[in-house]
């Protein structure tokens, strides 16, 4: 069901006047102010900050050392040669900090605008393009459009390529991007990424317009009904210049077949990642290729499951492939292969397998993947696979030309001396001269989950993880020469234990996902110190604590340490109704209300209205807001949530329920039109769930 409440008409004045009617190229009373700040590995958040409007996160990327040598030259044209960024305008300025620190710098600010002032608008238009490269043009868009009319010709009437990204956005403001940037540039647009569901929906979606985005490079549709999917394929069909697609749908695919057969006919795709989700029901393998298909994809990523008995099927349609990763192996060969498949480029494979057999690997490797070079292989229950002569046959006899090994094996036993001496045994056999000669070393940990002794085989350096898990271990076997000491590849970090940090020699740089488990209240104080020598809190954006019972107080003392956090998740909050008053006058209370920038938070389950009164005066800035478990008092939330006087909601636009009553969505469109509570808005009931976007 879904409900779409949009105004009549929309009004967008010609750039003359401003939206309160004062001259728009009189920038008296509009000082905005920008700030740059390092977020490593070459990642710069650039805030937007306007008296008028509230701050605006925009993100500056470089890849690699061209990619630093380019904002380096746009650095040097621009005068200051000692800081990043744009200087100054009269009304339009960077706070900006120096290259050899971290730290922002007020003086240099002070000394730019009174001293060395250098005007935006004098800037070449090709700085001014340069200098949008490292901005979202979402973000571009919000600083620039308004500000005055030059600005606005400047990125409107150019032929400069631009990148769309359309994640998070108000339904409104997506109306006038739309309208005002998307449709005026079709002819511009080379990449196009689009994140938010309920966005398919409406008419005015990009999806359904994409056979005008000539010069079109990259697509990227993540959360799309799949009962678009067929047109969206028939529409990129002739773009000339599409190389890169990735389909998400947030449903079932029902003709998966279909539209693989759509995709192998892209006559110039090179990347290719898809998660067709499919019931058993709906399952028919795929034709072996013809003719008419030669694909030339070199990278497939597939996320779905896929049965190893249909396999060759899928891969005689990318003969040209260099890079295969699939996420969901599993089944075991019926018959052998019938059709052999060359596979002539293929050098690297990523496989993650479940109840899969060594044998069956094994035939995968003889028939398919001999040519490769680097494999990274995930294997649960995995036994059988710790057998390191085994693996020496294989890799000697069949996959001689490989460089890199990277395995994650996780298998459970019942814990017994004779098991524990086995095991003992088994990892041994991987530190012989073989495995040493290639410098392929091997760590294994041991710990108790769920009544079950586990553990975890696995490959250490060089190979760059970006997940990593942090146990209470019960042992751990690594290889004096391999010592793993600064992890600078691991981006996520899933603290399973308290207890697991305090002995750990790790330390994790660029982590910025923290999840965190089974986090005793007695050692609370001791907790983020511990945290603190392994991972660098400022740098944290995502916060996922799945304890049931971890107090609000420790929340907010957690988040005084982490205040780059944008997105949050928890369980619940406990919280004593008499200690409410208490904790909203406290010191760490009143840091956290004022400094914080989260602006998704997701709970799990909620009951009392007043602890959403209390998560909203912590969070102000929300944008989306979630909870996970039946709520009942769905119209008491809404009415909370858009009511005109509460200032503390005014960034929300994304709300989510969970709530099983079918007629809920018509009585929540009833009770916003009678308190003309939204004007602009859209409702959709996608069983359990309402979503509501303004």
């Amino acid at each position: 069901m879904q409900i779409d409440q949009s105004p009549s008409h929309e009004t967008m004045n010609d750039g003359s006047t401003s939206n309160n009617g004062t001259p728009k190229n009189d920038t008296s009373g509009q000082s905005m102010s920008f700030k740059m700040s390092r977020a490593p590995p070459h990642v710069y958040s650039c805030f937007v900050v306007n008296q008028t409007a509230q701050p605006i996160e925009c993100t500056l990327k470089y890849n690699g050392r061209r990619g630093e040598q380019k904002f380096d030259q746009t650095r040097r044209k621009i005068k200051g040669k000692s800081c990043f960024g744009i200087l100054s305008l009269p009304y339009l300025y960077f706070l900006v900090k120096t290259v050899e620190t971290d730290e922002f710098d007020d003086r240099i600010c002070l000394n730019l605008s009174r001293e060395s002032i250098t005007h935006f608008e004098d800037l070449s238009n090709e700085i001014i393009y340069e200098i949008s490269e490292y901005l979202d043009y979402l973000h571009v868009y919000q600083s620039f459009f308004d500000l005055n009319i030059r600005f606005r010709k400047l990125f409107t009437n150019s032929n400069f390529p631009i990148k769309i990204n359309i994640s998070s956005i108000s339904k409104s403001f997506f109306r006038r991007y739309y309208t005002h940037i998307i449709i005026p540039s079709q002819y511009r647009i080379i990449s196009l990424s689009i994140a938010n569901f309920l966005s398919f929906d409406l008419d005015i979606s990009p999806h359904r317009i994409l056979s005008t985005f000539t010069r079109l490079e990259i697509l990227i549709l993540v959360k799309i009904n799949s009962k678009y999917l067929e047109n969206v394929l028939e529409d990129i069909a002739s773009l000339p210049n599409l190389s890169s697609l990735t389909i998400i749908p947030i449903d079932y695919v029902k003709n998966a077949n279909n539209l693989l057969l759509q995709i192998f006919r892209l006559s110039v795709l090179k990347y290719c990642k898809i998660s067709f989700k499919n019931k058993p029901t709906n399952f028919d393998p795929l034709p072996f290729a013809t003719k008419e298909y030669n694909s030339p994809i070199e990278q497939l990523v597939i996320k779905h499951q896929i049965d190893v008995n249909n396999l060759d099927r899928l891969l005689s349609y990318v003969p040209q492939l260099r890079r295969l990763s699939l996420d969901r192996l599993n089944g075991y060969y019926k018959n052998r292969l019938n059709h052999p498949i060359a596979l002539n480029y293929l050098t690297h494979l990523f496989l993650k397998l479940i109840h899969f057999t060594f044998n069956d690997f094994e035939i995968l490797i003889k028939n398919l993947f001999y040519t490769i070079q680097v494999l990274h292989l995930y294997i649960e229950d995995g036994e059988e696979y710790l057998n390191a002569e085994r693996w020496k046959q294989l890799i000697l006899s069949h996959i001689s030309n490989l460089r890199i090994f990277d395995i994650q094996c996780i298998y459970s036993f019942v814990i017994n001396k004779s098991a524990q001496l086995r095991f003992d045994f088994l990892f041994d056999q991987f530190t012989l001269p073989f495995w040493f000669e290639r410098q392929w070393f091997f760590s294994r940990q041991d710990y108790f989950k769920y009544g079950y002794h586990n553990s975890t085989f696995y490959s250490t350096n060089p190979y760059r993880r970006k997940d990593y898990k942090l146990t209470k271990k019960l042992n751990q076997y690594t290889r004096l020469e391999n010592q793993e000491t600064n992890l600078s590849s691991v981006r996520h970090i899933h603290i399973l234990d308290d207890e697991a940090i305090i002995n750990c020699m790790n330390h994790f740089p660029y982590v910025t996902d923290l999840t965190l488990n089974n986090i005793s209240a007695r050692r609370s104080d001791s907790f983020i110190i511990n945290l603190k020598h392994i991972i660098s809190l400022k740098n944290l954006t995502k916060l996922v604590i799945e304890d049931d019972d971890y107090s609000f107080e420790r929340l907010i003392e957690l988040l005084s340490s982490t205040p780059n956090i944008h997105t949050l998740k928890i369980q619940s909050i406990i919280l004593n109704q008499k200690d409410l008053l208490t904790i909203q006058n406290s010191e760490n209370f009143q840091l956290v209300m004022n400094e914080n920038t989260i602006r998704s938070l997701t709970i799990k389950q909620i009951c009392e209205i007043e602890k959403i009164k209390l998560l909203f005066m912590l969070c102000s800035r929300l944008q989306h807001f979630t909870i996970e478990e039946p709520w009942t008092r769905v119209d008491e939330l809404v009415r909370l949530l858009l009511s005109k006087n509460n200032n503390n909601t005014r960034h929300l636009f994304s709300l989510s329920i969970s709530n099983e009553n079918k007629r809920l969505p018509n009585k929540l469109d009833t009770i916003i039109q009678a308190g003309k509570l939204l004007d602009d808005y859209f409702i959709e009931f996608d069983y359990p769930k309402i979503y509501l976007w303004w």
